[in-house]
């Protein structure tokens, strides 16, 4: 397409010196777009520093991604923006998974109000729900700044350990609230406690030998076997009762010992070497 206007050299110099208001300079941008004859002659004129400085600020707004409103939460309460970035990434702390956990719990939660069989329901699904988050935290499918925590200068050992303790406080701040809710006996609400600290601290502690996610779906399965059988044995007082409590404990803890002592090759193994 032709036009019939070129741009003269006072226009040229009023506009490569920024001097035009909004209109006339979308009109010469315009122009310039379509008229090779116009470019060569504006192309001389447009002061370089400038022209530099320009391009870096639009290369910096493209380039860099804008904080989501879960990061920009983070920023307030003091995280520290490489943290919060990490953080924000990880896949089980995203609204869409968190909504998914509040679900699964809200519907067993309600199905807690039908007497003992419903109890066991929130009981038995209750723990799963911090392993769950806690295995899909890590690894390159996931995760979109996998590539960036592996290969910037940050410790493998404490993403691990952000991650796990910010994905055990949502998920479990939902399940108590769940349950709190839905109100039931007096230990309704924190008997699920421990047995959700020691699968996830055993999960991590098997990351050594097998995928966070095989471990989880194995130890899952374990439990939801336990927990089947003792609902045929009619004994979930005991499943949940002060001795099996204090198991739990000891299994965590044991677990933790063991995720702590073997930290550098743990958080290589799910950090730094999931493939």
């Amino acid at each position: 397409m032709t036009t019939a206007w070129h741009l003269d050299q006072d226009l040229v110099r009023r506009y490569a010196a920024g001097a035009t208001d909004g209109v006339l300079a979308a009109s010469v941008e315009a122009h310039v777009v379509a008229c090779g004859e116009c470019r060569r002659r504006l192309a001389p004129a447009v002061d370089r520093g400038r022209l530099g400085t320009v391009w870096a600020g639009i290369a910096d707004t493209v380039d860099t991604p804008r904080a989501g409103g879960f990061e920009r939460l983070l920023h307030l309460v003091g995280i520290r923006p490489d943290t919060a970035r990490l953080l924000a990434a990880t896949p089980s702390l995203r609204a869409s998974w968190l909504g998914a956990v509040a679900a699964v719990l809200a519907f067993a939660a309600f199905a807690a109000g039908s007497g003992p069989h419903g109890q066991l329901l929130f009981l038995t699904v209750a723990p799963l729900a911090p392993v769950a988050g806690v295995a899909l935290a890590f690894g390159r499918a996931g995760d979109p700044t996998y590539e960036m925590a592996v290969a910037t200068p940050y410790s493998a050992f404490r993403l691990l350990m952000v991650r796990t303790v910010a994905v055990l406080a949502t998920t479990i701040a939902i399940a108590v609230t769940a349950a709190v809710v839905m109100a039931g006996p007096g230990w309704f609400a924190v008997a699920w406690l421990l047995p959700a600290l020691a699968l996830t601290a055993t999960t991590l502690a098997l990351a050594e030998r097998v995928e966070p996610v095989y471990a989880a779906a194995g130890l899952s399965i374990g439990w939801l076997t336990v927990a089947l059988t003792a609902w045929r044995a009619t004994a979930v007082p005991a499943l949940f009762g002060p001795a099996a409590q204090l198991a739990f404990l000891a299994v965590a803890m044991l677990a933790c010992v063991e995720v702590v002592r073997r930290r550098d090759r743990l958080a290589y193994l799910i950090v730094g070497g999931a493939s």
